[in-house]
C-alpha cells in the first residue's frame, strides 16, 4: 500500500502539469470513443425513466438530444483551454475562485456529484433483487441497503488498491456498459409495437398545463449534462489539436449520453406497456421482455459495471481531493469517499429525490460552468498565467484574498440562489413562471456569466481579478483623436449629489465674481491641489456640463467608459498633443465648457507651480471667454505626501470671470499670461494662517521628508524622515515639529514649509549651474499605453544630467532592450508622485502613445529634486533660445 500511495502521488503531480505538445495521444476518434464510454451508465436508465414520466416520447426525444447538445456546445467551449494548454479545467479554475477557493470547491462538487454513485449502488441493490425475485428467491428485509452496500465496499477496495486495479477495471467496465447499452437496444425495441413508443404520452401529471412538465425535461437534460463539467478536461487535455477535444466532448457526451437516456426511456415505456409499471433496471427490463437467462446474463454485466463504475468514480475522486489536500492520505480520503456514499445508501432516497437531486446539483455546476466561460473567452481573453497557477515562486496572482478570489465564490452563491428564486427542486414550487420557461439552469448560467462580466469591468475589480495581466497585457495604445462625449444627462444629478455629499462636511464655499452672465463656450482654468478639486468644479460649474482633461491615469483606476461619460478628454502629461488640442476646439465648437488644470499634478506643498506659456497662447488661439477656479483647503485636506483627509480643514473656492471674448481677443499672449499667472496663484499655508484652521490630526507631518528631502541645517539630501507631528535629519539629528498651523518649529527656530522648498530649489539650479547635478539610477518600469493596464518592463536604467533623460529597458511590445531619450527641450517638467498605488515615489515619462512610471530601487532617487532639476534645465534652454533670437 505504501507503493500504492506513491503511485497516486506521482499521478497527482503528473496529472495537474500541464500536457506537452509532443505527449498528446488522442485524435478526435480516440477521444470521441472515451468519452463517449465516460458519460454511458446504467444511470442513463434512471434519467430516461424519469423523463418518461414528464413528457411525451418525440418531445423526449427532442429534448434530450437537442438539449443536451445545446448545452454541452455552451459550456464544454472553455475545454479548448484544456487541449490548448494540456491543463485541467481545476487548474484554470484557480483564475475564478482562488488557490485555497478551489480546494472549498472541490469538496462542493464531491458533496453535490458524489451522489451519482449512490444511484449506481442503489441501481446494483434493485438489479440483484428483481433478478433473485424472477428465479423465486425471496431476500430478507434489509436485504437493499446490504446489496448497495456491497457495491459500495467492493468499489471502495478496488479503488483502495490504486492505479493498476483500476487500470484492468476501467477496461472491463467500458466495454460491459456498451453491451449492456446495445442489448437493452435489441431488447427495447423488438418487444413492443414502434407506434406505441412513439406515440406515447405520460398517463397522469401533477402539473396543471403541458409547458411545465416539458421544461422540468429541459432542465433535466441540461442538469444530466452540466454535472460532467468536473471532470470533462482529462480527456480533452490529451487532444493532439483544439477542435478534437472540443467535438469529441460535445458529440461522445451529447450524442452517446443522450442516446442511452433515450434508450432507458423507451424500455421504461416498453415496460409500462407490458408491466402496467415503469422501471428503470435493465437487468428487470430484458428479464421481463425477453427471457430470464439474457436476464441473467445482464446482471453480470449490470454487477460488474456498477462495482465497476463505483470504483473508478472513487478513484477519480480520490485522485481530486488528494491534488486539493497534497498531505491527505489517499487511502483515508478513499475511505471518507465510501462512507459518504454508504450513508446516502442508508438514507435510500437518492433514487426517489432524483429529479431533485439534478436539479441541486445544477445549481452549483450551471454557475460554475458560466464562471469558467466567461472568464475564459470575456475575462481573460484565453490567457492564463500558468506560473501563478501553479504557485511558482513569485508568482501570485491567483492569491487574491489569503487564498480565496471572493468575486468569484460571491458570484457562485449567486448564481446557486437565483436558480433557487426561480424554482425550489425539493418541494417543486415554480416562484417565477416567465424565467422558468428558460429553465432554471439558463437563467442560473446566463446570471452567473453576466453578474461576474459587468463586476469585473468596475475598475477596483477589474485590478483585483486580473493580477496576471503583467503576463497577458492590453497593449493598444490609447485613441487620442476619439471625440469625447458631453457629460451623460442622466449622470449629471448622481454627480452633482455625489460630489456635494463628499464637500459637504468640508464646509465647502464657493464664491463667484460680481461679473455673471457668461455663457457657454468658455475655457475654465482651475488650481491643481488634490483629487478634490475634482469634486469642487462640477459644483462650481452648476448647472452647467463639462469636458474635463484628465490623465490616462484616471481612465486605467476608474474605467475608461466611466471617464468617458464623465465628459473626460484623455492625455498625457507634459508633452505636446495636438489631437487634446483638435478635441479641445471641438468641445468649444459644440458650445461646451472645457476645465482644465495647467499645473498638471498635485501641489506638493500647497504653493502653486509656474504657469506654462502655452496656456495663454490656447486662450489666444481659441478666442473663447475664461473662468478661473482659485482653490482653497484642497491640499490642506490630503497633502499629496500624505493623503489622509484632516477633518477640520474647511474648502473656499473664488470662481472669477477672468477674460472676455473681447479681452482674449484685444490683449496679448504675455498680457493673458500676467493675468492668468496672478489669478490662479495661492499659498495654502498662508490661507491657513488668515483662516485661524488650526489641523490637530497627530501624524501631520508623516511623509513631508519626500518634498523636503534635504537637510537646512547639515545640508545632507535624502536623510530626512518624519513621524507624527515632527520632520527630522537622520545625519546630523535636527528636528522640528509642525504645529497646527503648518509651521516647522525647534526651540527658536521657525521654518516656513514652502520656503524650505524654494531653498532646495535654488541648491539644484545651482548643481545644474555647476555641471554637478546627475542621476544615475536602477528604476522599475511600469508603461501605461492605454485605459487598461500597467505593463511591467522589468528594472531598467535612468539617466538623467544636463542633456534631458535616458530610460534603457524591456520593451513589451519587442522583448528587446531600447533606449528612449527626452531631451531638455522636450521637458517642461515632469509627473512626481511620493507614493503612487503604495508603491513609494515615481516620476513618470511620457511619449504620445506611453506613459512610463519609474519606481526607485537603488538610493539616490528623489522626486522633487528630479523635478526642479527638469524644470530649470527647461528654463535655461528657453532662455538661451531667446538669447539666440536677440
Amino acid at each position: 500500500m505504501k507503493d500504492t500511495n506513491e503511485k497516486i502521488k506521482n499521478e497527482v503531480y503528473c496529472g495537474i502539469w500541464p500536457v506537452l505538445g509532443k505527449e498528446r495521444t488522442y485524435g478526435f476518434l480516440d477521444a470521441l470513443l472515451v468519452l463517449s464510454g465516460y458519460c454511458i451508465a446504467t444511470w442513463s436508465y434512471t434519467q430516461g425513466s424519469y423523463l418518461a414520466s414528464l413528457v411525451g416520447f418525440k418531445q423526449l426525444l427532442i429534448g434530450a438530444f437537442l438539449g443536451a447538445i445545446l448545452m454541452l456546445a455552451v459550456y464544454q467551449l472553455p475545454v479548448i483551454l484544456s487541449t490548448r494548454y494540456g491543463i485541467d479545467i481545476w487548474v484554470w479554475l484557480r483564475t475564478v475562485f482562488g488557490k485555497k477557493g478551489v480546494k472549498v470547491m472541490t469538496v462542493v462538487i464531491i458533496l453535490i456529484n458524489f451522489p451519482w454513485y449512490a444511484v449506481c449502488c442503489d441501481l446494483f441493490a434493485s438489479s440483484m433483487e428483481n433478478l433473485l425475485g424472477l428465479f423465486g428467491v425471496t431476500l430478507p428485509d434489509g436485504s437493499h441497503l446490504m446489496l448497495g452496500l456491497l457495491c459500495v465496499i467492493v468499489g471502495t477496495f478496488i479503488a483502495y488498491r490504486g492505479v493498476s486495479t483500476i487500470t484492468w477495471t476501467t477496461r472491463i467496465l467500458v466495454p460491459l456498459l456498451l453491451l449492456v447499452g446495445i442489448l437493452v437496444v435489441i431488447v427495447g425495441f423488438s418487444a413492443v409495437p414502434a407506434e406505441v413508443i412513439w406515440n406515447y404520452k405520460p398517463e397522469t401529471t401533477t402539473y396543471d398545463n403541458n409547458i411545465t412538465p416539458y421544461i422540468l425535461s429541459i432542465e433535466a437534460n441540461f442538469a444530466f449534462v452540466i454535472t460532467l463539467v468536473g471532470g470533462m478536461a482529462e480527456i480533452p487535455r490529451l487532444c493532439k489539436s483544439e477542435k478534437s477535444g472540443y467535438y469529441a466532448g460535445v458529440l461522445g457526451q451529447g450524442l452517446a449520453g443522450s442516446f442511452f437516456v433515450v434508450v432507458g426511456a423507451v424500455m421504461a415505456i416498453a415496460m409500462q406497456y407490458v408491466t402496467g409499471k415503469m422501471v428503470d433496471d435493465p437487468t428487470l427490463m430484458m428479464a421481463t421482455l425477453s427471457v430470464p437467462a439474457l436476464g441473467l446474463t445482464s446482471l453480470l454485466l449490470v454487477a460488474f459495471a456498477n462495482i465497476g463504475t463505483q470504483a473508478v468514480g472513487s478513484y477519480l475522486y480520490g485522485v481530486m481531493l488528494k491534488s486539493s489536500f497534497r498531505k491527505a492520505d489517499y487511502r483515508l480520503l478513499v475511505i471518507i469517499l465510501g462512507v459518504y456514499v454508504g450513508g446516502l445508501c442508508a438514507w435510500g432516497k437518492i433514487v426517489e429525490y432524483f429529479g431533485s437531486f439534478l436539479t441541486i446539483s445544477a445549481c452549483v455546476y450551471a454557475p460554475l460552468a458560466a464562471l469558467l466561460f466567461t472568464d475564459f473567452f470575456f475575462v481573460r481573453k484565453q490567457r492564463i498565467d500558468l506560473k501563478s497557477a501553479y504557485e511558482m515562486e513569485g508568482h501570485n496572482a491567483y492569491q487574491y484574498t489569503k487564498g480565496f478570489n471572493i468575486v468569484g465564490l460571491l458570484c457562485l452563491v449567486a448564481g446557486f440562489f437565483i436558480s433557487l428564486a426561480i424554482y425550489n427542486p425539493v418541494t417543486g414550487e415554480i416562484h417565477n413562471s416567465w424565467l422558468f420557461t428558460f429553465t432554471p439552469t439558463g437563467c442560473s448560467f446566463l446570471g452567473t456569466g453576466l453578474l461576474y462580466y459587468l463586476l469585473c469591468q468596475l475598475p477596483w475589480i477589474r485590478r483585483y481579478i486580473r493580477k496576471d495581466k503583467e503576463w497577458n497585457p492590453v497593449v493598444k495604445p490609447f485613441d487620442r483623436v476619439k471625440i469625447p462625449p458631453k457629460q451623460n444627462l442622466l449622470a449629471m444629478p448622481f454627480i452633482w449629489l455625489g460630489c456635494y455629499l463628499i464637500t459637504w462636511k468640508a464646509g465647502l464655499k464657493i464664491v463667484k465674481s460680481e461679473k455673471r452672465g457668461i455663457k457657454p463656450p468658455f475655457l475654465v482654468l482651475g488650481t491643481h491641489h488634490s483629487f478634490t478639486d475634482f469634486y469642487v468644479s462640477p459644483l462650481a460649474l452648476f448647472p452647467y456640463r463639462a469636458n474635463y482633461v484628465s490623465e490616462l491615469e484616471g481612465f486605467e483606476y476608474y474605467g475608461e467608459w466611466l471617464y468617458r461619460q464623465i465628459g473626460c478628454l484623455g492625455t498625457r502629461k507634459f508633452v505636446d498633443d495636438l489631437s487634446l488640442i483638435k478635441n479641445i476646439k471641438n468641445v468649444m465648437e459644440r458650445k461646451g465648457i472645457l476645465v482644465f488644470y495647467p499645473e498638471a499634478r498635485y501641489a506638493n506643498v500647497g504653493t502653486s507651480s509656474k504657469l506654462p506659456m502655452s496656456v495663454a497662447k490656447l486662450v489666444k488661439m481659441l478666442k473663447v471667454p475664461v473662468v478661473t477656479l482659485n482653490m482653497k483647503g484642497n491640499y490642506l485636506q490630503s497633502p499629496i505626501w500624505n493623503l489622509t483627509k484632516r477633518k477640520e480643514v474647511r474648502l473656499h473656492t473664488e470662481m472669477t470671470y477672468a477674460l472676455t471674448k473681447q479681452e482674449v481677443s484685444e490683449l496679448s499672449v504675455e498680457e493673458i499670461y500676467e493675468k492668468l499667472s496672478e489669478l490662479l496663484a495661492y499659498d495654502e499655508y498662508a490661507w491657513q494662517r488668515e483662516q485661524k484652521m488650526a489641523v490637530t490630526y497627530k501624524k501631520r507631518a508623516e511623509g513631508l521628508h519626500m518634498p523636503l528631502y534635504q537637510c537646512r541645517c547639515c545640508k545632507v539630501e535624502f536623510q530626512m524622515e518624519s513621524k507624527d507631528n515632527k520632520l527630522f535629519c537622520q545625519n546630523c539629528g535636527v528636528e522640528y515639529e509642525m504645529d497646527e498651523y503648518g509651521t516647522l518649529r525647534r526651540e527658536n527656530e521657525e521654518q516656513y514649509i514652502p520656503d524650505w522648498y524654494e531653498w532646495q530649489r535654488k541648491q539644484v539650479q545651482a548643481e545644474v549651474n555647476n555641471h554637478t547635478y546627475s542621476l544615475d539610477c536602477k528604476v522599475e518600469v511600469y508603461a501605461l499605453p492605454n485605459a487598461k493596464n500597467f505593463i511591467f518592463c522589468g528594472v531598467g536604467h535612468l539617466i538623467h544630467d544636463l542633456d534631458g533623460y535616458q530610460l534603457t529597458f524591456r520593451n513589451y511590445l519587442t522583448g528587446d532592450e531600447e533606449t528612449l531619450v527626452w531631451s531638455t527641450a522636450q521637458c517642461l517638467s515632469v509627473h512626481t508622485e511620493y507614493n503612487y498605488r503604495n508603491k513609494g515615489q515615481c516620476i513618470t515619462l511620457s511619449t504620445l502613445d506611453d506613459s512610463f512610471f519609474l519606481f526607485p530601487v537603488e538610493e539616490g532617487f528623489n522626486a522633487t529634486k528630479i523635478q526642479f532639476a527638469t524644470e530649470y534645465m527647461y528654463e535655461l534652454h528657453e532662455k538661451k533660445i531667446r538669447e539666440e533670437k536677440l
